[in-house]
């Protein structure tokens, strides 16, 4: 399988700043990749070193196999989507998605038509004389996408493109997002915070903390195996219990992973006690404390809620119980 971006050994440094710190990573051609973690993780600052806004500090990245830390932006096979969709106010959809044609000294007729052919590909035909402040949030975005595809990149870089979107339009435009993908085959690196996005959408997701990748995989594996602490409680919010508690569970001083569904009421189970509960329409979050270690627990809709405050027995499957490495890093 081709790799269409490759990080070596890559860190970028803004004085003693370690932002991204010594990176290595391969994205594969046609895979959906998302870059996932907090605020300040190094995941913006890999897509900008990506994208060529960036230059490394150490360390070289390849697109397709090309050394390009000293390639400019323009000359990089790859095209970006932000956030704020930056759209020009003055000029119709059409122009804002044909405007990197414009630059790029493609005739009028020539880049109006690729215009209208990307502006049916994210499904706003007819929309093309209109001005941004007519448009949606969700259709601005839709707008911001056709500029970038109109070029046909070979990667398409998002950076958080959905953040300014409600909840019901982001599930909406995730599922969108993830078919254009399979349309097109090209490269999407999908930068964001939100691990329910990363989760639905990525084919693998690379888990970032304080400038280095915590762990890469299928979104089932990241889920089900984190392979640190941080992990496990940034993606689906595990129960991370200490290595105390593990070796009373299990003889072994390690770090685990215990995934609130997993956990059940069971006769005969370990005792806990009901410290608070919040209904969440589907489901009730019991918040637990056994033997002095905190837990969460789901309770489905139409199953007893216990009351608060009251002792009960918990129990889980053997191999809900994952353990980890002992540290993060």
């Amino acid at each position: 399988m081709t790799t269409a971006i490759a990080f070596r050994k890559v860190s970028r440094h803004y004085g003693q700043v370690r932002a991204v710190d010594s990176v290595d990573l391969d994205v594969a051609e046609g895979e959906f990749f998302a870059m996932l973690g907090p605020s300040g993780s190094g995941k913006t600052t890999c897509l900008r070193l990506i994208a060529g806004f960036e230059r490394p500090t150490a360390g070289e990245i390849e697109i397709f196999g090309r050394p390009s830390s000293k390639v400019p932006p323009y000359r990089r096979p790859v095209n970006t989507v932000f956030q704020d969709y930056a759209l020009f106010p003055h000029l119709n959809v059409r122009d804002n998605v044909a405007y990197g044609l414009m630059i790029a000294g493609v005739g009028k007729a020539e880049r109006h038509r690729a215009a209208e052919e990307a502006l049916a590909m994210v499904a706003l035909p007819g929309y093309a004389d209109r001005k941004p402040s007519e448009l949606s949030g969700g259709q601005r975005q839709r707008v911001a996408l056709a500029r970038a595809l109109v070029n046909k990149p070979k990667v398409l870089l998002l950076d958080e493109p959905l953040g300014a979107l409600d909840l019901k339009l982001r599930e909406q435009m995730q599922v969108e997002l993830k078919s254009l993908q399979r349309q097109l085959g090209i490269t999407f690196v999908f930068v964001t915070h939100d691990q329910g996005e990363a989760l639905s959408m990525a084919d693998r997701v690379a888990v970032f903390n304080e400038g280095r990748i915590q762990q890469v995989g299928r979104p089932q594996d990241i889920y089900d195996r984190p392979q640190t602490p941080f992990v496990a409680d940034f993606v689906g919010s595990s129960n991370v219990l200490s290595p105390e508690i593990v070796a009373r569970l299990t003889g072994r001083h390690a770090h685990a992973s215990l995934r609130p569904e997993a956990v059940r009421q069971q006769p005969g189970g370990r005792d806990a006690q009901v410290v608070e509960l919040a209904f969440l329409g589907s489901v009730t979050r019991m918040t637990l404390t056994m033997d002095g270690q905190s837990l969460t627990a789901l309770v489905p809709k139409g199953q007893p809620v216990p009351d608060k405050g009251s002792t009960i027995q918990i129990g889980w499957d053997e191999d809900a119980l994952h353990l980890m490495e002992a540290r993060d890093g």
